[in-house]
């Protein structure tokens, strides 16, 4: 997320996002949702710089950029056979959801696209609500700000640290004794446990995440108790990756973080 709050002149230093980008991952455990936390790391990035709605609207950017690496990731399992993980009914869904996630995607980035609808919609919007005039100057922000080669450059950052958490869980798997789950089908359990936490319906996924991974695991004969502490560990290191940031917020309610 640093390299995209570089589009703000002066930038968040280096320290001070990722004092936020911690403060947004302890969020991510206490709010309802995996993903909670975003609002509270754009919301003062945003005001940072100044801009709290650029703020959150380049913290969705970022989340957005997460979501097409785990695509990316599901689309190599895929390639290299990790499908037969699914039942075949599902099959049909699966690549659905792939290909309307592509969609989005590339219509969000696309420039002629999301010129076409500014000038359609937010463009005219008048000066008098004062929300929507600050979501169409984030827009025209946005639009006015893209750099490919920034993107680009996320999105391998990204790609590097989805990697390392999904390493992380296979090996916290071995060691519990988990040798049925080949290593590629970690690159499709993963994603869908991502995606599947970020539905807002229990505070930091905590309970959805459990029952994915007991379901998804039960295929591979894995008992229940064991993918339960899985995911429970799992989530440990979040959480203990995570700490910091609580202190940073706490120490910030006495006098904004300085960075």
């Amino acid at each position: 997320i640093f390299i995209l709050f570089k589009v703000f002149k002066p930038a968040p230093s280096f320290i001070y996002t990722m004092k936020y980008y911690l403060v947004g991952l302890f969020f991510n455990q206490t709010l309802p949702t995996a993903v909670g936390g975003d609002a509270v790391k754009g919301y003062y990035l945003g005001k940072k710089v100044k801009d709290v709605a650029s703020g959150l609207l380049i913290t969705f950017i970022d989340r957005l950029i997460g979501l097409l690496t785990m695509i990316f990731y599901l689309t190599l399992a895929i390639i290299f056979g990790g499908l037969s993980m699914l039942d075949k009914t599902y099959h049909p869904y699966f690549f659905i959801l792939i290909a309307v996630f592509i969609i989005i995607t590339v219509l969000i980035f696309s420039e002629t696209f999301t010129k076409y609808i500014y000038g359609k919609t937010l463009k005219k919007v008048e000066k008098k609500i004062s929300v929507i005039e600050k979501i169409r100057d984030a827009y025209k922000f946005f639009l006015n700000s893209r750099d490919k080669k920034r993107y680009f450059t996320a999105a391998v950052i990204s790609i590097l640290a989805q990697f390392s958490i999904i390493i992380s869980v296979y090996f916290i798997g071995r060691g519990l004794g988990i040798v049925t789950v080949p290593f590629l089908h970690y690159f499709i359990i993963m994603p869908i446990i991502f995606v599947v936490s970020m539905l807002p319906v229990s505070i930091g996924g905590f309970g959805i995440r459990e029952g994915a991974f007991i379901y998804l695991l039960k295929g591979y004969g894995v008992d229940s108790e064991i993918s339960l502490s899985l995911s429970l560990l799992f989530i440990i290191l979040m959480i203990v990756t995570s700490i910091p940031g609580g202190v940073f917020y706490l120490l910030g309610n006495k006098g904004e973080v300085n960075g």
